[in-house]
């Protein structure tokens, strides 16, 4: 069974300047509008996502083990190097606070007014120092999260980095799971697509087939650019899970940030709806390519990605 052609499927995958291109071509001013609306949203997503897992990663120290726990694990700008940080200063920190903030800013109004005047090189320009600066945030909080889940990985070792994964998919990831299998199967192929390649900045194909879509993710855009970016070589150094552990994929190459793959989207999926959420195959450290599956049913998954997590495929 065919729902998508391959063109329908590349331009579900389009990164951020083709769909305002797009937008503006097929739609006019309104469109880029919208367009804008919903690529900031995305990003604020994601964002917000990780300033939310650094909170919650802060609420597991202090309920499993004390505030004195969590005050030695606070500073973690300590273990960031003194050159090659990202910054954010001057206009570049308004518009990310602008965009981040919420959908009604002067950088969101601003931007209303270049699709009005409808010129393209100024709206690419334009979302291209916009998306610079979010990115940059973006960055900064994923850091930070990162170095959180480092002092936890070294301080309690894979099991603490086990059960305080396990806290933040219960908070964080699990009712967006319930709501991501409610939708149909097409409707997620979409949005998955949508927020791979505009909200984790990723270059993303996919392709069909009979009971599945495979996306090619390259980089993934956190994970993959988190390696390439050197965050776990010198001079950063952030850590690694040390363990063949479920949690690493039974492997050695897995980041601690990588590790929530393994949990929030494959072990606990797998125990509380019988498969993976959505089905992937991380890259390690290689930085390579990496895989997200959808699945027309999203209670089935090929065995390799229940092995690769120890857990006994359904018959």
């Amino acid at each position: 069974m065919t729902t998508f052609d391959q063109a329908e499927l590349d331009r579900m995958c389009r990164p951020p300047l083709d769909r305002l291109r797009d937008a503006l071509h097929e739609g006019g001013a309104e469109e880029v509008r919208t367009t804008y609306t919903r690529m900031a949203s995305l990003i604020r997503d994601i964002t917000d996502l990780y300033a939310r897992w650094s909170a919650v990663t802060v609420g597991w120290l202090i309920e499993r083990h004390g505030y004195d726990a969590a005050a030695a694990a606070f500073p973690v700008h300590e273990l960031w190097p003194s050159d090659g940080v990202p910054h954010l200063t001057g206009a570049a920190a308004q518009v990310a606070r602008d965009v981040l903030g919420g959908p009604d800013s002067p950088t969101a109004n601003a931007f209303a007014e270049l699709a009005a005047a409808g010129d393209e090189q100024s709206i690419l320009a334009r979302w291209t120092e916009i998306h610079s600066a979010c990115y940059t945030a973006e960055t900064l909080r994923r850091d930070t999260v990162t170095a959180l889940l480092t002092l936890v990985n070294s301080t309690y070792g894979t099991e603490g980095l086990h059960d305080c994964l396990r806290y933040a998919t219960d908070v964080i990831w699990a009712p967006r799971m319930a709501g991501d299998l409610a939708r149909p199967p097409e409707v997620r192929l979409a949005s998955w697509a949508e927020k791979m390649s505009v909200g984790h900045n990723g270059g993303v194909s996919v392709v069909e087939e009979e009971d599945r879509w495979v996306f090619t993710l390259d980089p993934c855009g956190s994970c993959g650019r988190q390696i390439l970016d050197g965050r776990y070589a010198a001079p950063w150094h952030l850590g690694v899970v040390g363990d063949r552990h479920p949690i690493s994929f039974l492997r050695d190459d897995i980041t601690v940030y990588q590790a929530h793959v393994a949990v929030a989207h494959t072990i606990v999926p797998i125990e509380r709806v019988g498969a993976p959420w959505p089905a992937m195959r991380c890259a390690g450290l290689a930085a390579t390519p990496c895989e997200l599956v959808i699945y027309r049913d999203p209670h089935t998954a090929g065995p390799e990605y229940y092995t690769q997590v120890g857990a006994t495929p359904p018959r």
